[in-house]
């Protein structure tokens, strides 16, 4: 069953609409399923979790004070309806087709409303990938599909766009069966080793995941670190499991298989603004640049240049990577673009906004 319930201001969810294309936020106060049976209530741009149950019983409030319903469509790209520039919008998909249902706006803010002071607090950024994203149970005799280790950069309220433009390096390694074929790939510096595996060693490896399987991780995971997650079935279901674990289980596949090439990444691609190849950090810093106050991030395998800061008003130093004395727009170690706000280098004066130190 599919379920939409929302109260809708009709010139600002029109003017959202047609920002780039698209509505990059959906204004709405609604209350919606996510996936399958995970229910989200939308309330001022904070999310609360809402359950199946509890669900139900606003679906059948909603309709048994509904004015109609119909199996057309609410009108789209309008700024008024029914004389008010607000409106209650009413989706519902019961497996028999979609219909719609017409309803009193400010009745259904009054409601969704109350559900909102009925959910308690809302969920933090963990709390809700965590939720919308459950580690669903193996089956005891599934199919083996595939198993990650890489390194999440995203998104992470980065837009896509940026993120497809970047393309940052994950420095994955990863098992996966191709036309009844099992691989492996285990990530070394810039080269990626592959490996047949063999028919034979199947029944262990999935031996192996349902031991991994058994102390799941969270599926939230903080831009930068590593994550791993196993897929199984037709539907590709994941079950994210402990990173390190997970690295060592597709080492041990390696080594039970036999090597086949050796193939070098093109660092062009993922590191279009420097020749030395440094860490996914340093291109996710591109898309999500640290504030000037964190510690950079580096990885060991790529050692960061400490260079002595010039005595140059006009140089910024990097908060990813650490390299100072940077004149242009991107860092020449790790790309990534100097922010709106930089430290001089020189006199170390903050907030600076132009390509000139104020002071």
């Amino acid at each position: 069953m599919n379920i939409y319930i929302g109260y809708r201001d009709l010139a600002y969810y029109n003017a959202r609409m047609i920002v780039c294309g698209g509505t990059p936020e959906n204004p709405d106060q609604r209350l919606y399923n996510f996936k399958d049976d995970i229910y989200l209530l939308t309330f001022c741009g904070q999310d609360y979790a809402v359950s199946k149950e509890r669900v139900e019983r606003f679906k059948d409030e909603v309709l048994s004070k509904s004015t109609g319903s119909h199996p057309g469509h609410f009108p789209m790209m309008i700024t008024e309806h029914n004389g008010k520039n607000t409106a209650a919008v009413i989706e519902i998909d019961d497996g028999q087709g979609t219909r719609y249902y017409d309803f009193d706006d400010e009745l259904m803010l009054r409601m969704l409303t109350e559900l909102k002071d009925e959910c308690g607090n809302p969920l933090d950024k963990r709390g809700l990938i965590n939720y919308c994203y459950p580690n669903p149970a193996l089956p005891d005799d599934f199919e083996l599909k595939t198993i990650y280790h890489q390194i999440y950069c995203g998104p992470d309220n980065t837009p896509t766009s940026v993120i497809r433009t970047c393309f940052p390096d994950t420095e994955t390694s990863h098992f996966w069966i191709l036309n009844a074929k099992a691989h492996v790939v285990i990530r070394e510096g810039i080269n990626e080793n592959e490996y047949n595996v063999p028919d034979n060693l199947i029944p262990d490896i999935k031996e192996k995941v349902k031991e991994l399987c058994k102390n799941p991780a969270e599926a939230y995971v903080d831009p930068g670190k590593w994550e791993a997650y196993f897929q199984f079935g037709k539907m590709k279901e994941r079950i994210f499991t402990d990173p390190d674990k997970t690295l060592e289980l597709l080492k041990y596949i390696a080594s039970k298989s036999v090597f086949e090439s050796i193939k070098e990444i093109d660092t062009k691609k993922y590191y279009p603004y420097h020749t030395n190849p440094g860490n996914a950090f340093g291109m996710m810093g591109f898309m999500n640049a640290m504030p000037l106050n964190q510690t950079p991030v580096t990885n060991v395998n790529s050692p960061v240049q400490q260079n002595t800061a010039p005595s140059d008003p006009d140089s910024w130093d990097c908060a990813v990577c650490g390299k100072k004395g940077n004149r242009d727009k991107f860092c020449p170690e790790c790309g990534v673009q100097r922010p709106e706000e930089w430290k001089c280098s020189f006199c170390g004066a903050v907030n600076n906004s132009g390509k000139f130190c104020m002071n």
